[in-house]
C-alpha cells in the first residue's frame, strides 16, 4: 500500500503535466437543479462548487481552485440572498475543490473527512499547492492554504433550515479522503469527483477497487438528481456511466497483467479500447495515467478484487 501510494504520487505528477486546462476567461456557468440548490461549473478547471439556500444561511460544497473562483461563489450567493454562509464543505484535498477555502473563512466552519485535514495540514498541502502553481492558472499566487476545521470519519449530519445533509464517506476511492453529500428530503448527492460526467477522470489518488465499491453504494442511494465534481447535474445515468469505465479499466488491465503484458503494452492495448470506447469523454490526455494506476493496483494487489 505503501508502494501504491508512492507510485500514485508519481503518476500524479505525470497526469498533472498533461492537463489542458480550460479556458479561464470563460465565464462560471450556473444551473440550479433544485429549488434552493445552485450549482457553478468554474471555467478554468471545469470543476462544480454548490451551495445550498436555507432559511438559517447558506451551505457551500467545494470552493473552486483561487479565491478568484471562491469570489464568484459568494457573488452568485449574493445576488440571491443576504443570508451569512454558515457551513463549508469539502469533497476531497483537490486543489480544484479547496484552493478557494480562504475566502469561506468567516463562516468559521469549514468541513471535511479527516484525510483532508491531514493531507492540507501538512507538507503535502504546501506540495499540491507549488504544482497548482506550475499549470500556469491567474491567481493560484494567492491562494493561502485553508485546512478544514471540523473534520470526520464515517458519517456526519447536518440540519439547517429544513435541509437535511448527510456527509458520508464509504472508503476510499477518488482519494482516502471522499465526501458525498446525501440530501434525503431532495433524493439527491452531490457526489464530489467520485463522478465526473461524460469527462475520463483524474486517477493518481485514486484507489479503483473502492471507487467501484463507492460507486455501487451510490447507485442504490433513494435519490434522482446526482451533482457530479465535473461535468452536467444528471440522473443515477452519469453514476453509472463512470462505474462502468472503471469496471472496463479494471477488466481490460487485469487481462493485460494476466497475460504477462508489460505497462507500455498494457497502455497500447488497453488505451485504444478506452478511446473507442468513451470517445465523446472529454480529457483523453488522462488516459495513459489512468491505466498505469489500475496496473499498478492491481500488480501489488497479487490481482485482488472481483469482477463485477
Amino acid at each position: 500500500m505503501v508502494q501504491l501510494a508512492v507510485r500514485g504520487l508519481l503518476v500524479g505528477l505525470v497526469m498533472a503535466a498533461s492537463v489542458a486546462w480550460a479556458d479561464e476567461s470563460k465565464a462560471p456557468h450556473v444551473s440550479n437543479p433544485l429549488t434552493n440548490i445552485y450549482t457553478i461549473a468554474h471555467g478554468g478547471v471545469d470543476s462544480n462548487s454548490t451551495f445550498i439556500i436555507t432559511s438559517e444561511g447558506v451551505i457551500v460544497v467545494d470552493t473552486g481552485t483561487t479565491p478568484k473562483e471562491a469570489q464568484a461563489v459568494m457573488d452568485e450567493i449574493s445576488k440571491r440572498t443576504d443570508l451569512p454562509v454558515v457551513y463549508t464543505i469539502n469533497t476531497h484535498h483537490h486543489g480544484d475543490h479547496v484552493f478557494g477555502n480562504q475566502v469561506f473563512r468567516d463562516g468559521r466552519t469549514i468541513i471535511a473527512h479527516k484525510n483532508v485535514h491531514r493531507f492540507l495540514a501538512g507538507v503535502r498541502g504546501k506540495e499540491h499547492l507549488d504544482l497548482f502553481k506550475t499549470f500556469g492558472i491567474a491567481g493560484m499566487d494567492e491562494v493561502k492554504v485553508t485546512p478544514p476545521n471540523l473534520v470526520y470519519e464515517g458519517m456526519l449530519e447536518i440540519f439547517l433550515g429544513g435541509y437535511h445533509l448527510r456527509l458520508d464517506h464509504q472508503g476510499r476511492g477518488h482519494t482516502d479522503g471522499d465526501t458525498f453529500i446525501f440530501m434525503p428530503h431532495m433524493q439527491a448527492v452531490i457526489t464530489g469527483d467520485l463522478v465526473f460526467n461524460q469527462k475520463i477522470p483524474y486517477m493518481g489518488d485514486a484507489y479503483v477497487e473502492d471507487w467501484i465499491n463507492s460507486l455501487d453504494y451510490l447507485e442504490n442511494l433513494h435519490a434522482e438528481t446526482y451533482i457530479p465534481g465535473h461535468g452536467e447535474v444528471g440522473g443515477k445515468p452519469i453514476v453509472i456511466a463512470m462505474k462502468h469505465y472503471l469496471i472496463n479499466l479494471r477488466t481490460w488491465v487485469k487481462d493485460e497483467i494476466q497475460k504477462g503484458h508489460s505497462l507500455k503494452e498494457a497502455q497500447e492495448n488497453v488505451g485504444p479500447k478506452i478511446k473507442e470506447r468513451y470517445a465523446h469523454w472529454k480529457q483523453h490526455d488522462w488516459i495513459d495515467a489512468n491505466i498505469e494506476r489500475a496496473y499498478t493496483e492491481y500488480s501489488l494487489a497479487g490481482m485482488a478484487g472481483t469482477e463485477n
